[in-house]
């Protein structure tokens, strides 16, 4: 089966405006449920929004890329489009806080930088086998184990890409069909970008904090909340609006991001 081809732009702009600079890195999920991006942008007046998209980098050829590696790349767009000394609030949701961190001290050089984790985790070993395996869940089809995650990276994602195909084109063919269609495609390149980018979090552990220079402020419930690998006092808490999932996305969720920008209290 062949993949859906054609590569996102790693970081793009979504708005302009001429108060502080908003990143945020985040995903489009698995239904049509808004990003945290859109609706930062839709509701931030006069701030640049750019959106960071670490699996739209990855949709085509390129299989497998490292945290430093996308840092790098979406810091050099970044700085390529922005003023140069406009405040910057570099934005994470769940997954994507190792990678924000590291953008968010790459460009500590240029900006005055703050860092906003919301409701950051930390991917390992056991959220890269559970993710595998939740597709072949969905598919219904026979539980194989992961590909050796220790091994060669771009080799790991290709082992599971190929199995994962192999599960496609087996339900395809219990459902009696000659060819199968886009959705299948689609749905594999979905999976195979979460997973590649799971796996270059795991990969980079432990969680680079920025300098202390960066302050960091994490929209959290999880108790006791301290960034990993650093003291209690380096991160801000502050509880996010209630939701149905943790990983809901809500213009409540946006809003409580942009008062953090805006230093405005807000009512949840």
């Amino acid at each position: 089966m062949q993949a859906v081809v054609g590569t996102q732009p790693l970081c793009s702009r979504l708005s302009s405006g001429e108060k502080a600079a908003i990143l945020v890195s985040d995903f489009q999920p698995l239904t049509a449920a808004p990003r945290l991006s859109t609706l930062v942008a839709d509701a931030a007046a006069g701030h640049s929004v750019h959106q960071v998209d670490p699996r739209g980098a990855l949709s085509g050829d390129r299989l497998y890329a490292t945290l430093p590696d996308l840092a790098d790349e979406a810091a050099a767009a970044f700085r390529a489009s922005a003023e140069p000394g406009r405040p910057v609030f570099v934005v994470a949701h769940c997954s994507a806080a190792a990678l924000s961190l590291r953008i968010a001290g790459l460009l500590a050089g240029d900006h005055e930088v703050t860092a906003v984790l919301v409701r950051p985790t930390w991917p390992d070993t056991d959220h890269v086998t559970e993710i595998f395996a939740e597709f072949q869940g969905k598919l219904g089809t026979v539980r194989r184990s992961a590909p050796d995650l220790d091994g060669d990276p771009l080799a790991c994602v290709a082992a599971m890409e190929q199995l994962m195909s192999e599960d496609l084109a087996a339900v395809a063919k219990r459902l009696g069909l000659r060819k199968a269609p886009l959705a299948f495609s689609e749905l594999l390149v979905s999976y195979r970008t979460w997973l590649s980018f799971l796996l270059a979090c795991r990969n980079d552990r432990p969680v680079p904090v920025p300098s202390g220079a960066v302050p960091i402020t994490a929209l959290t419930d999880e108790p006791g909340f301290v960034l990993p690998g650093s003291a209690p006092e380096r991160c801000r808490t502050v509880l996010p609006p209630p939701a149905e999932r943790p990983d809901s996305v809500t213009p409540e969720l946006a809003s409580a991001v942009l008062a953090e920008v805006d230093n405005q209290p807000v009512e949840n």
